[in-house]
């Protein structure tokens, strides 16, 4: 009989992790082979998906390299099939790719809006409906995991259509848990808090900004890549298989604070 932490491990399970080059979605991808999973990475540079792939298998585990442009959203169901026939099922789904455009709401370029929605928010359905449905036609169960924010809950200046890609992800991975649960497949998210990321490198180098991160935030600094990887281990894990429809906010506290 399998002991408590057993049910944390990923053996034997294949999972694709999205934006899968370089910071969060790297880092999940590394803690979820350490936990014991082989890996379908997707970005679009080949080369940064290579150096994850050979961390992958630094730790004993397969890697699958799939540099794929993800805003081809129409591509998409033909280029999961064609995924499928190479690595023959995924378990794990973990929708980490994302984008962020800044810019006051008065002078937001509509074609700015479109495309973080596109990435952020479409392509997570799309990919969510191609993986369900193929679990499905399978006769298996699957975990989905997406990254929702702070922003799924409040808000700030200068980036309208992130906060409403990142709400309409809190909402679309509720419908999807509640539509898909009698299949046996739990839709999950992640909201971090501020993570040091290349993302917001621009961020983090702007002392004033980082000062308010840091009195903003109870544990009183910025969050790691590998802080958000227990949280995504355990939401994939079989550990999990009574949670469907929850949002995790690993913020360091930032939710909790007036």
């Amino acid at each position: 009989m399998a002991g408590i932490l057993d049910k944390f491990r990923l053996d034997g399970k294949i999972a694709m992790v999205t934006g899968a080059s370089r910071g969060l979605g790297r880092a999940i991808a590394l803690g979820f082979a350490e936990a014991g999973a082989d890996l379908v990475l997707v970005s679009r540079g080949k080369e940064a998906l290579e150096e994850t792939a050979k961390m992958v298998n630094s730790v004993g585990k397969k890697a699958w390299v799939f540099p794929f442009d993800l805003f081809e959203i129409e591509v998409i169901p033909k280029w999961f099939e064609d995924v499928i026939k190479e690595v023959e099922r995924i378990d794990i789904l973990a929708n980490i790719a994302g984008t962020i455009y800044r810019e006051k709401a008065m002078d937001f370029p509509l074609e700015q809006w479109d495309r973080v929605l596109k990435l952020n928010l479409t392509t997570t359905f799309v990919l969510s409906q191609q993986f369900a449905r193929h679990c499905i036609q399978d006769g298996r169960k699957g975990k989905i995991i997406n990254i929702a924010s702070l922003l799924s809950e409040a808000a700030r200046a200068s980036i309208p259509a992130y906060a409403a890609s990142k709400g309409g992800i809190r909402q679309l991975t509720k419908a999807l848990a509640v539509e898909w649960a009698k299949d046996g497949i739990n839709v999950n998210a992640i909201g971090p808090g501020y993570f040091e990321t290349e993302l917001t490198k621009p961020l983090v180098e702007d002392e004033k900004f980082t000062e308010w991160v840091k009195l903003r935030t109870p544990l009183g600094r910025w969050g790691k890549p590998e802080e958000l990887v227990g949280t995504a281990v355990f939401l994939a894990s079989e550990s999990s298989d009574f949670i469907t429809g929850q949002v995790i906010y690993v913020d360091g506290g930032w939710l909790a604070n007036l």
